[in-house]
């Protein structure tokens, strides 16, 4: 894959989702959607060097197949909640439909405890289709998966 010089918030880029080439939007949730003065930037700002250098490494380095396990217990997890279905690997392709990368580089500043993904896949998923899903990267490091507002 060819690396990525320059995008803006809100830009769609192609990438391999199981094994099928998807366009998905790329957008900023971090510092980078403010302006100087604390409000928010015009829809369409171009991405920080930090935020090119976040997504270079994730479309180099994550393939979301690795994490189909995770994905299913996951699900699983919200299903048994409600004594819905249980899900297996093969279902995970039906399960969720990622439709975004959210970048999220920001200065940690608050509750320590609460860590924020840095980078994540971001969708829809049958398991809670009001809050979506988030397959979460911190540190070049898998981060976990949760709800859409994980990353927001």
């Amino acid at each position: 894959m060819k690396m990525i010089e320059k995008l803006n918030s809100g830009d769609y880029i192609t990438i391999d989702l199981f094994g099928q080439k998807r366009e998905v939007m790329v957008f900023s949730t971090g510092d980078n959607q403010f302006d100087e003065n604390g409000n928010y930037k015009e829809d369409g700002f171009a991405l920080s060097d930090e935020e090119i250098h976040c997504l270079n490494w994730f479309l180099q380095t994550i393939k979301i197949e690795d994490y189909k396990q995770a994905i299913v217990e996951y699900c699983n997890e919200l299903y048994e909640m409600v004594g819905e279905k249980q899900i297996e690997e093969a279902e995970v392709e039906k399960e969720i439909d990622i439709c975004a990368i959210a970048i999220n580089v920001t200065e940690l500043i608050g509750d320590k405890d609460f860590v924020y993904p840095e980078i994540s896949f971001y969708g829809t998923c049958e398991c809670d289709p009001e809050h979506g899903i988030c397959i979460g990267f911190r540190d070049q490091k898998f981060l976990g998966i949760g709800s859409q507002d994980w990353t927001l």
